[in-house]
């Protein structure tokens, strides 16, 4: 449909859901919404509008939703808000908009969602919103600079803009959520966000996790996200409770040594999931480098570990949920990583058998890239054997991990002396029934002759 013709609507008077998203739509004209009085959601997403005209008159509408999205849109018509007071969710994203002077937003008095995401925008000022709102998701544009008040904001989304410096005399008084990822800041501010529950600084210049983020200036705070910064040392230089602590792809960090996270704990009667991933540096953490923390979960997987200590796990209440991610690492399969065989499969294989699909071994290379829910069930310390013996060693996984049955064919010591002498009694029965057939025949001979 390229034309939206105000007459096919007239007589559904009872339509509270209109959907014309995925079509070629060039124009929008906002005298539908006075031919659809009970209209409450509009999807107008994914068409090619480039034109929103202004045409009802000053009648209230009772819509609430609006969705702009993924058009060519570069400016609001005035007057267009004036007819949407009760409006309360916008989407404008994925369009061409330039500055918020052309959107006229200030009129939607019951707006709290807005998304400007995706657009070309240099600038947030807030004077051109709604003080109505209480989340904005401003995130991809060229915004260079975190307006001073946002007082009544709850959610701010400014990732992946151009921001270099947030100012200390923010007002935050009611945020609780902010993203700031994928911008250029390296340092941040002191002061107080008495109600922040979640921040997500990732994908900065950050070279250490600021000491600005502590309990003083956090309260609240319960998810932290330093992922993909180029940070060296995860030391936390003040006390945090979190449930949620992030640290991933980030290229600089090669250890975790034994007072990195001693700064990081739980709140009071619950856990922490702890997650620090996909680091290609990573190939050391220390022991005791958790044994302070009640882990909900540990996602300690694609890095570069040879080796993990069973005490760093085991002194946990995690040994008995056993939500441990380990996999993707090269992991030198020796008797000190006998603990994951013997402890830690068993537990994935029953409760978490998705956390054994790539926990492989990456040395002795004779087992090199094989998984280690391979050996699942073996009464052996396999790992505990020499290198030089695993050729020695020959194994067929009949089922797999899913169907619970592997057959082993053991080369061992008592196994050898048995076949050995089982092959020596069948020689010896070999030769006597030939010894046997020879003499048979011969008096087979000697009674033929004896009729001649």
């Amino acid at each position: 449909m390229g034309t939206i013709y105000t007459t096919i609507f007239i007589d559904l008077n009872n339509l509270e859901d209109l959907n014309l998203s995925k079509n070629v739509l060039r124009t929008f004209d906002d005298s539908l919404l006075e031919v659809l009085p009970t209209l409450l959601t509009l999807n107008l997403s994914y068409n090619h509008i480039d034109s929103v005209e202004h045409r009802m008159n000053k009648t209230t509408t009772q819509i609430s939703t609006l969705d702009l999205s993924h058009n060519n849109i570069s400016n609001l018509p005035k007057g267009f808000s004036e007819s949407l007071s009760k409006l309360q969710y916008l989407d404008l994203s994925f369009n061409k908009i330039l500055s918020l002077e052309n959107c006229n937003l200030t009129y939607l008095s019951s707006l709290k969602e807005i998304y400007i995401n995706n657009n070309f925008l240099t600038t947030l000022n807030i004077q051109m919103l709604s003080k109505s709102l209480s989340e904005l998701y401003f995130g991809y544009n060229q915004i260079t600079e975190i307006p001073y008040d946002l007082s009544h904001i709850k959610v701010l989304n400014i990732e992946y803009n151009k921001i270099s410096e947030i100012h200390e005399n923010l007002t935050t008084n009611n945020l609780q959520r902010l993203n700031v990822s994928g911008n250029m800041l390296s340092t941040f501010p002191s002061i107080l966000f008495e109600n922040l529950e979640i921040l997500d600084i990732s994908d900065n210049n950050f070279t250490h996790i600021p000491k600005a983020i502590c309990i003083k200036n956090f309260p609240l705070l319960i998810q932290l996200n330093v992922s993909k910064n180029p940070i060296q040392n995860l030391t936390l230089y003040s006390d945090l409770q979190l449930k949620s602590f992030v640290a991933n792809n980030m290229s600089m960090l090669q250890t975790v040594d034994k007072d990195t996270l001693t700064n990081l704990r739980a709140p009071t009667k619950d856990c922490i999931n702890l997650t620090i991933s996909n680091n290609n540096m990573l190939s050391f953490i220390h022991e005791d480098a958790l044994e302070h923390m009640n882990l909900c979960s540990l996602d300690l997987s694609n890095n570069r570990l040879p080796y993990v200590a069973q005490h760093l796990i085991a002194h946990n209440d995690i040994s008995t949920t056993f939500n441990i991610n380990l996999q993707g690492n090269p992991f030198k399969c020796n008797c000190s990583l006998q603990w994951m065989l013997s402890d830690l499969m068993p537990k994935l294989y029953s409760l978490q058998p998705n956390l054994l699909n790539n926990l492989r071994c990456a040395w002795p290379p004779q087992i090199s890239n094989m998984r280690m829910v391979h050996w699942y069930g073996w009464e052996d310390q396999i790992f505990c054997i020499n290198a030089s013996n695993f050729n020695e060693n020959l194994t067929m996984n009949v089922a797999g991990i899913l169907n619970n049955k592997v057959v082993t064919f053991d080369s061992s010591p008592g196994l050898l002396i048995a076949v050995g002498v089982a092959m020596t009694a069948l020689v010896i029965l070999v030769i006597i029934g030939i010894i046997w057939t020879q003499r048979i025949s011969m008096r087979k001979r000697r009674i033929n002759r004896n009729f001649m």
